[in-house]
């Protein structure tokens, strides 16, 4: 703006109007109005650049598929949330905005994620990790894998969290270790309890075949065979009860 009016108050309320220089007439020169021109195209790339990167953090923090909330390190209340945040917990913004980090744990792990806090702020780490316990507006607990990172919002220190809820791939790890350890009871089965019967069998067999006795004594050791039989038979209904417990749907395992 070019004017003659030096009313301090006015110029302010111009600059406040988004007018970027208040240049008196009587003070005009080739130079000063240079500047004027250079240092107002500056303030407008500044501008541009301040606008391009908040509007990619907007895109990164919003359209995230992941679960994101940024909140302040002082009093640990949430400053902002994204929209996957409200779909996977269950809570609405205004009940995000109105919450600390504290009310998304269990009240048991308060301790934790406070010794957490201690820690962190103590190393001064920028980037953290770790795996907690999460709570979901309906009451339900999720295991979750925490990635946040210090950051600069609205003036204030602030952190910005990245939340993966692992609740699901942790039972798919249990269900394989349970399965593992079915399979190794059946494989000790196979190599230990099952070889004991057979063996007997084979002895007895030997017996029959290469040694002359009496009916009383071949009597005797039928009885014996049959008896390995019935052990041997135990130990194939065990082993199959053991493997019907494994039960598989395509990779996947119930």
């Amino acid at each position: 703006m070019l004017t003659g009016n030096s009313d301090l108050g006015f110029g302010i309320r111009s600059l406040s109007m988004g007018i970027s220089d208040y240049l008196l007439k009587d003070d005009i020169n080739a130079s000063s109005l240079y500047k004027s021109i250079i240092y107002t195209i500056e303030r407008q790339r500044s501008r541009s650049e301040l606008e391009e990167s908040e509007k990619r953090y907007s895109d990164l923090f919003h359209l995230s598929p992941l679960p994101m909330w940024v909140y302040d390190v002082e009093n640990l209340q949430i400053m902002d949330v994204n929209a996957s945040a409200i779909k996977h917990y269950g809570f609405t913004e205004a009940e995000f905005l109105n919450m600390t980090i504290k009310d998304l744990r269990p009240a048991e792990d308060i301790q934790i994620l406070e010794d957490t806090l201690q820690f962190t702020s103590k190393n001064d780490n920028l980037f953290f990790q770790g795996f907690f316990r999460h709570k979901k507006k309906n009451g339900e607990l999720i295991q979750v894998d925490i990635q946040s990172n210090v950051i600069l919002f609205k003036s204030k220190k602030a952190k910005v969290v990245l939340a993966q809820d692992i609740t699901e791939r942790l039972k798919y790890i249990n269900a394989i270790e349970t399965q593992n350890k079915k399979l190794r009871d059946i494989s000790w089965i196979q190599s230990h309890v099952v070889r004991a019967p057979i063996a007997r069998l084979m002895s007895l067999i030997d017996l029959i075949q290469n040694t002359q006795n009496a009916e009383k004594e071949m009597k005797e050791l039928l009885d014996h065979v049959l008896k390995s039989a019935h052990d041997l038979d135990g130990v194939v209904r065990e082993i199959s009860k053991n493997a019907e417990q494994i039960d598989w749907a395509g990779d996947r395992i119930i």
